[in-house]
This record gives structure tokens, sequence and C-alpha cells, in this order.
């Protein structure tokens, strides 16, 4: 076997060892639910030789991902298997103090009232209560002043949960992906903040009438789509819709009127309405993983936006009006089609970070000079064959990425940028002559102080 492939498969290998890890480290893992007993017998055994192989064996794991990636093909779906957190105290093994328990897990608990023990823990923090039957969220909990978070985890009551009234949680968290037992309101939660309803399979919009107090609402990993957006929340801040089953905004969105944030990351997204324009106080925007083609005008009237994430889209331009987003720290465009990027771009004096990357971009706009708060420039996998004179002057910049390009020439003025501490330059169409020159650039910059210096293109791997 060629080296390249040798070292591709082990870190496949020691990736797969991750994953399936994980739901030690960090608590849940979504596994694929089997329509025969064969194949959910066959995946196990699979998973367990994985775990056993001692050494590196290129063979034998290459037979077994196969089978496993075969087995995965027919799921019917996934489901999440959920521990507890495994730094919080776990009932049944309280330490005799139960003052000093600030966090503490419920886990696999038979009973469907909260353990008494709880109560005796009168610094509480967070609660998590993991594969448990509860059927009530107490008014005795009001007792415990310091409680401020809630989490249920594949808790599954005979009917729906109920909640007595309560002012101190702020927080509360719901995940079971296989079914819906959500309390009817939240309105007796006085003082809840945050509420996160993420993969629980919804396929409607939470009853939210009541929640005065609420700010952030997270419902990623639904089933929700356009339909179930027409809701008044005009006092929520932050509205997280990533992994739903949305294909436009619509105009309903204007009943948010009071977000500060927005994620509608992992959609099917491909258009959006006009009046996503009311949304004045939004500043953190992500139609990540979408199918926008375009940016529509309404947008560019949201002058408040400090971080607008577009990544793999479908967009072919940025309109000229991207100049309005005259607060915007940090913008993500990259894996789309983009040939170009107007001018205006170089209006975003506040902007800190810009991912241009994986486009069809032949030439930088030369007033990029002006941008002179930016820290991060990652334009690597495009066509450009230079780079704009004002870049070699970037005083601020400490990240550049012009890497997999078709540049031919490069200044040594670019690897003296005082602020730089990433530079990758590689895979470019670089002449000999030109490699060793730069080669010994690269050696002087890092003589001179701590820089990290990518040329494997130019013949060469420098790191300091």
């Amino acid at each position: 076997m060629n080296k390249p492939l040798f070292l591709a498969m082990q870190k496949a290998f020691f990736t797969l060892l991750f994953l399936l890890s994980a739901i030690i480290l960090f608590g849940q893992m979504k596994v694929p639910v089997f329509a025969s007993k064969r194949d959910s017998t066959g995946f196990e055994e699979i998973n367990r030789q994985l775990m056993d192989i001692r050494q590196f064996d290129a063979s034998a794991l290459d037979s077994l991902m196969m089978a496993r990636h075969k087995l995965m093909e027919r799921a019917i779906r996934f489901r999440t298997i959920y521990v507890p957190t495994r730094w919080f105290a776990q009932y049944g093994h309280l330490p005799k103090d139960l003052s000093t328990v600030t966090k503490m897990s419920v886990s696999d608990y038979a009973g469907m009232s909260i353990p008494d023990s709880v109560y005796f823990c009168t610094n509480l923090k967070e609660l998590e209560l993991v594969n448990t039957r509860i059927k009530r969220l107490p008014k005795e909990l009001a007792a415990l002043r310091s409680l401020e978070k809630v989490t249920l985890l594949n808790n599954r009551p005979k009917g729906r949960l109920r909640l007595a009234r309560n002012k101190t949680i702020e927080t509360l968290v719901i995940n079971d992906d296989e079914f819906n037992k959500f309390p009817r309101n939240y309105r007796k939660l006085t003082g809840l903040k945050s509420l996160d309803l993420s993969s629980n399979n919804l396929s409607s919009f939470p009853r939210l009438r009541g929640a005065r107090s609420l700010r952030r609402l997270l419902l990623a990993d639904n089933l929700l789509t356009e339909d179930d957006l027409n809701q008044r929340l005009p006092l929520l801040e932050d509205l997280g819709l990533a992994s739903n089953s949305l294909k436009k905004v619509p105009p309903s969105i204007a009943g948010f009127a009071g977000l500060k944030k927005l994620n509608l990351s992992a959609n099917q997204i491909e258009s959006i309405a006009p009046e996503i324009g009311k949304l004045q106080n939004l500043e953190f925007l992500s139609f990540y993983k979408n199918r926008l083609q375009s940016i529509p005008t309404e947008l560019f009237d949201l002058k408040n936006l400090r971080n607008v994430d577009l990544y793999y889209n479908q967009m072919k331009d940025l309109d000229s009006r991207i100049g309005n987003w005259s607060k915007l720290e940090i913008l993500y465009v990259a894996n789309n089609q983009l040939l170009r990027l107007p001018d205006e771009l170089c209006q975003l004096t506040s902007l800190r970070e810009l991912y241009v990357h994986h486009n069809r971009l032949t030439t930088l706009p030369e007033a990029l000079g002006r941008l002179d708060t930016l820290r991060v420039l990652r334009v690597n996998n495009n066509f450009l064959v230079e780079l704009p004179k004002a870049l070699y002057s970037m005083k601020t910049l400490e990240n550049l990425d012009v890497s997999d390009n078709q540049i031919q020439t490069f200044e040594e003025q670019l690897f003296t940028l005082p602020q730089l501490k990433i530079l990758s330059l590689q895979n470019n169409t670089v002449d000999p002559s030109t490699k060793a020159t730069m080669i010994l650039w690269a050696q002087k910059a890092m003589q001179q102080r701590p820089v990290v210096i990518h040329l494997e293109g130019a013949g060469v791997t420098s790191t300091n």
C-alpha cells in the first residue's frame, strides 16, 4: 500500500475511534435504527470488532469500514443515545456534603418523581435528567434558589411533562428524538430566558404564549417548515433553526422583529421574503449550506449586521450594496461560485475576517488595502494569477491563505507583514528560481519572529 493511502486510512481509523468514543466524552451520539434485528446485530458486531483492533491493520480496517458503511445505508432513521455528563455529580454517588454539589445528573432512574436528595443540594445550579420518566418539574424546585438550568435528555413520562411555577430556572433543555411529550406551555417558568428543543423531530412550532422572559429559542435538527414560523415573538433575540426543512424564509419572519441572532443553516432555502428587512436589530445571520443564488435587496437594509455566514450556497455575484453593512466584522462567502468581488466590499472598514476561498475568483479588488482592520483573509482555492499591490501593505493581517491558486510571483514584503502569524502559499504556479528565493524569505522571516509559513507547493514545508 502506498504511503498517502496508508496515512489516509490511518486518519480514518482514528477518526472512527473518536466517533465511537464520543458518547462517553460528550454525552450523546447518533446511531442508526434498522428495520431488521439482523442488521442491528451486525452493526453492533462490526463496531465491537473495530474497537477490538489493537494495532493498525489496513486490510481489516478497510473491510470493516466498508461493511459498516453498507449497513448504515440500510438504516431507516437515526436516534440519539444520551449518557450523563461526565463531570457532573452522579445521583447514587453523591458526596456527604450535598451543599458542595452545583451540577448534578440523575440517569437511568426508574422513579417518576425527582429524587428527594436533589432538594438537599442547596447550591445546585444545574440539574440533568437522563433516560428517566420524570413526569413533573415540581414546585419544590423553587426552593433551590441557585438552580438556573434543567436539562432533560430522553425523558419519557407517561403523559406530557408538567411544569410547576418557578422563577429561578432560566434555561430549559429538552432533547428526545423519538417522542413529543413536551409541556403544553412554558408560562409558569416566569424566569425562563433560554429554551432548547433541538433534536426532537418537532413538526410544529412550540406554544410559547406567556413566556414573557424568553430571549433564546433553539429548534435545530427538527422537521419544521416555513409554514411553522407563523408566530409573533417580538422580544426573542436568538432563534436557531438549523437543520430543519425550510425551503424559503416566509413573510412571517417579521414576527420576530427583536432578533439579534438568526441561524438558518443546513436547510434548503432558495428564497428570502422582503420582510426580513424588518429585523433591524439583527447582528448575526447564517444561511450556511442552503441554496441561495443571490442576496435579496432587503438584506442590505440590515445595517447592524456584524457576522454573516453564506458558506456553501450557489451565489455567482455579490451585490455592490454590500457596502451598506458598515458594522460587519466577519463575512463567510466561501464555497460558492463567485466570479468577482465588488469594490464596495472594501467599504467595510470594520471587517476583521473575510473568507472567500473555494470560489472562481480571478482577481481581487485593489481597494482591499482600505480594510485596515482585517486580520484574516482566506482566498485559497480560486483562480488568482496575482495579488493586488495593496495587499503587501496590510499591516493588520495575521492569517493569510492564498494557496491553491495560479499565482506566479510573490514579493518579499508579504513575508514581513508585522502582525503575520500564518502564511499559506502552497500549490501556486511559481517558477523554480522564485521558489528558491521564497524559501530564503521564509527562513529569514521565521528567524525573526514566531510565524508559520506553508510552502509545500513550492518544494518546502516551513514552520516554526
